[in-house]
């Protein structure tokens, strides 16, 4: 895979995150108001809980606005380097990374741009979140269990 075709894969997963989790807000935003709930839609399992986060992922450290926009500015050029040394054929760090980077621009932007994030979705004994938060958690999973599975294969010498 060339430089720019990984690029563009990067780009395509990135985007189609960050537009999935804007519409998302700004459905449950106009659809419900901020703040709403809990509403249950599965029984006993996941609930519909609109509130505004001023803090990092699931509500850690909140009112650190431009903290958050530097370490996410300094974590997203990390990313566009480290993506730019991977390996060709290495499509779990590939996927992972432009999820964790698409996630990291979707919740920097409304940081940015609104002072917080819209969090919505809620599980049992969890903190409340939207979809970046699950893009990023998706995307170290990710690459995490990419890493397990190398670390597991012999290497051809």
């Amino acid at each position: 895979m060339s430089r720019v075709r990984g690029y563009l894969l990067l780009a395509v997963i990135a985007a189609t995150v960050v537009i999935v989790d804007r519409v998302t807000k700004i459905f449950v935003e106009q659809r419900f108001g901020v703040p709403y709930g809990p509403r249950e839609v599965v029984d006993h399992v996941l609930f519909l809980t609109v509130t505004r986060n001023a803090g990092a992922a699931f509500g850690l450290f909140q009112n650190f606005r431009v903290a958050f926009l530097l370490i996410s500015a300094v974590v997203l050029v990390g990313i566009l380097i480290y993506y730019w040394r991977l390996p060709a054929r290495d499509w779990s760090a590939r996927l992972g990374l432009a999820l964790v980077f698409g996630g990291a621009i979707a919740n920097a932007y409304d940081r940015g741009v609104k002072g917080s994030v819209i969090d919505f979705i809620q599980v049992p004994h969890w903190p409340i979140f939207n979809v970046a938060d699950s893009a990023i958690t998706v995307g170290v999973a990710v690459l995490l269990v990419g890493t397990l599975w190398r670390s597991g294969r012999p290497r051809r010498a």
